[in-house]
C-alpha cells in the first residue's frame, strides 16, 4: 500500500479580537481581583476551531509577564479573567503612579521568563503533543508573545503574536480497509531546518533562537489509534516553527515517510497550512465515449505523478482512477481547457464533470496523485518543447549544442576528464526537459559532471563563425581537445562541490572539467539521475 501526499502553503486570515481595558476587575464567582491588562490576540490561539480558526481563551489560562519599571523588572502571573474576553489579573503587582512600565507578555507562563535587552531567557516548546480524535484542533496550544508600554495604573492592551505556524494534513483512506493512525507529521532532510522543540524569543525582532540539543528536523502530533474507516478522512493538526527551506519535505504517516520533490517552504508564524494525503495505488487511464484511449504511467523521477502524451479527439473525456480495484473519475469544478493550469479534481465513484478537449490531437496529461491535481498540455504550448543549449565553442564565435531530449550523455570524473561513461537519460512523460537515467548502479568518481557530447553525432547544432576551429575535424583528430571544450551540467558556479545524495542541488551548463566531489572515498553509486534542465537542478538518488 502506497500514500501519497499533497501540500498547498495557505495563510490563515489574521484576526484580531476587541475589548477594553481597566485597572481592577470586581470579585466573584469565576472572576479575579487585582491589576489587569488587556491582549489583542491572532486567531489560532491556543484552542482553535479547525473550520474558522477562531481563538478560544480558557478560563484559568496563564500569562507570564515580565515588567520592567526602567530600574529592574520582575516576572509576575496574570490569570484569565471570566470577567472579559482578553482580560487578564494579577493580585501581585502593585504599579505606582508616575512611573512609565515595559510589559513583557509571553504565553503559556514559564518561571524561567525574564528579560534581558528586549531577549527572553525563556525556553517556550513548539509540540503538537496528542490529538484526542479525528478532526479535533483542541491539543494546538502554540506560544504568542508581546509586549507594550503604560504609564502608572493604566492598563496596558497588548498585541500578541504567534511563535509557531500550524499544518492541517487531511488523511484520506482508499486503501481497501479501514487504517489506524497514530501519528501524523512533516519531516525535513535539511538538517537545519529546525520544525519542533525549545526556542527562547527576541521580543523585538520575534526571531526565535533554537535551544542547544533541544530541537527537531521532524515536527508531529501522536494519536491514540485513530480508526479511519475505507472511503474517509480527517484531518490531523500539526504546530510548526518557522523556518524556510528549499529542501525536499517530507509528510510522516504513522512510522512511514513519503518524499516530496521540488516543494520550498517558507513557514511564517501565525499562517496555517493545509496538506491532503490519498492512500492507495492507482492505476490511470483516459476514456471517451466510455472506452479507454490512453493510460498514463508512473513517471520514473516521481512514484506520485502518472502522465503521458494521448491522442485525443475534440469533444469531453473522463479520467478514470483505478484504487483497490474500485473505479473513480477525476472530476474537475468546471469542464473549463486550461492549458498548461493544474486542475484540482475530485474523486467520485460515478462520471461528473468531463474534460473538454478544444481540439483533435496530441495532448500532455499529467496527473499528480499529491492532491488529485491534473494538469493537460496541448501539443503546442510551449512546456512541451525541449530545451537546447547553446554555446561558443573554443572561445571562438561558433555555437555548438544540441537539444535536450532522450539520448545518451556522458558522466565524466577526474580520472577520465577527456572521455566519460556514455548513459541512456530519458525525458520524462511529465515534463520533457526532465531527463532520468536510471541505469542500475551508476558510478560516480571524483569531481565529475554531465558532458553533453563526446562524439560530433552528438551534436545536433552547429552554427559556423569566421574565428573558431573546424569541430569536426578537431573530432576526428584529437579526440581529447574537442570534448574537452564541450559543455556539461555541473555545480551552479563551475567550481568543485561536495555532492549531495537525495537531495536537489542547483546545476548550470558551462564550459567546466569541475564538478561534484566524493570526498576521501573518490567513487560511488547511485541508483537514479534526474537532470532538471527546465530549473536547472540535478538530484543523485541512492537506496537508503
Amino acid at each position: 500500500m502506497k500514500k501519497i501526499i499533497y501540500i498547498i502553503a495557505a495563510a490563515a486570515v489574521s484576526g484580531i479580537v476587541a475589548g477594553c481595558s481597566k485597572e481592577t476587575s470586581d470579585a466573584g464567582q469565576g472572576q479575579l481581583s487585582g491589576f489587569e491588562l488587556k491582549v489583542l490576540v491572532p486567531q489560532t490561539k491556543t484552542v482553535f476551531d479547525g473550520q474558522t480558526y477562531e481563538v478560544d481563551w480558557e478560563t484559568g489560562d496563564e500569562l507570564g509577564v515580565v515588567i520592567d519599571n526602567g530600574t529592574e523588572s520582575s516576572l509576575y502571573k496574570f490569570t484569565k479573567s471570566s470577567e472579559a474576553e482578553n482580560s487578564f489579573v494579577s493580585s501581585e503587582f502593585k504599579p505606582e503612579e508616575g512611573v512609565e512600565y515595559t510589559y513583557y507578555v509571553l504565553y503559556p507562563y514559564d518561571e524561567t521568563f525574564s528579560i534581558a535587552e528586549g531577549k527572553s531567557n525563556a525556553v517556550v516548546k513548539i509540540s503538537s503533543g496528542t490529538q484526542a480524535a479525528a478532526d479535533d484542533a483542541g491539543h494546538i496550544k502554540t506560544p504568542l508573545h508581546g509586549m507594550g508600554t503604560s504609564s502608572g495604573t493604566a492598563s496596558p492592551v497588548i498585541n500578541l503574536a504567534h511563535a509557531a505556524s500550524v499544518m492541517k494534513i487531511n488523511v484520506a483512506n482508499y486503501s481497501g480497509s479501514a487504517m489506524s493512525i497514530t501519528k501524523v507529521g512533516l519531516a525535513s532532510v535539511d538538517k537545519n531546518a529546525v520544525m519542533a522543540g525549545t526556542f527562547s524569543i527576541d521580543f523585538t525582532s520575534g526571531v526565535l533562537s533554537p535551544a542547544e540539543n533541544a530541537v527537531s528536523c521532524t515536527a508531529a502530533v501522536s494519536l491514540d489509534a485513530v480508526s479511519l474507516p475505507n472511503e474517509s478522512s480527517a484531518d490531523f493538526y500539526v504546530a510548526v516553527a518557522p523556518f524556510a527551506t528549499e529542501a525536499d519535505l517530507s509528510i510522516l504517516v504513522n512510522d512511514e515517510e513519503f518524499e516530496k520533490n521540488g516543494i520550498s517552504y517558507d513557514f511564517k508564524a501565525g499562517q496555517v497550512y493545509t496538506s491532503a494525503v490519498t492512500c492507495g495505488s492507482p492505476e490511470v487511464a483516459v476514456e471517451a465515449g466510455g472506452e479507454t484511449v490512453g493510460a498514463l504511467s508512473q513517471t520514473l523521477e516521481d512514484e506520485n505523478v502518472y502522465a503521458n502524451l494521448v491522442e485525443l479527439s475534440a469533444g469531453q473525456a473522463d479520467i478514470a482512477v483505478t484504487l483497490n480495484d474500485v473505479k473513480y473519475y477525476l472530476c474537475p469544478a468546471d469542464g473549463a481547457f486550461k492549458d498548461g493550469a493544474a486542475v484540482k479534481a475530485s474523486l467520485q465513484k460515478t462520471a461528473g464533470t468531463k474534460w473538454t478537449v478544444p481540439a483533435d490531437g496530441k495532448y500532455r496529461i499529467v496527473f499528480n496523485k499529491l492532491g488529485n491535481t491534473v494538469t493537460i498540455y496541448s501539443s503546442d504550448h510551449e512546456f512541451n518543447q525541449p530545451r537546447k543549449v547553446e554555446f561558443k565553442y573554443s572561445g571562438g564565435d561558433w555555437i555548438v549544442g544540441r537539444e535536450m531530449i532522450s539520448g545518451t550523455y556522458y558522466i565524466r570524473g577526474s580520472s577520465e576528464w577527456y572521455n566519460g561513461e556514455g548513459h541512456q537519460f530519458n525525458a520524462s512523460l511529465a515534463d520533457p526537459q526532465i531527463l532520468v537515467c536510471n541505469d542500475a548502479k551508476i558510478t560516480l568518481y571524483e569531481n565529475f559532471c554531465i558532458k553533453l557530447a563526446r562524439y560530433i553525432e552528438d551534436i545536433d547544432i552547429i552554427t559556423e563563425g569566421v574565428n573558431g576551429p573546424n569541430p569536426e575535424a578537431e573530432a576526428n583528430d584529437d579526440l581529447t581537445t574537442f570534448v574537452s571544450h564541450m559543455n556539461a551540467f555541473s555545480t551552479e558556479d563551475g567550481t568543485k562541490q561536495p555532492l549531495k545524495l537525495n537531495e536537489w542541488m542547483p546545476a548550470t551548463c558551462m564550459h567546466t572539467n569541475n564538478g561534484w566531489t566524493l570526498g576521501e572515498k573518490g567513487k560511488t553509486t547511485v541508483d537514479m539521475i534526474i537532470l532538471d534542465v527546465r530549473n536547472n537542478r540535478i538530484c543523485f538518488k541512492k537506496a537508503e
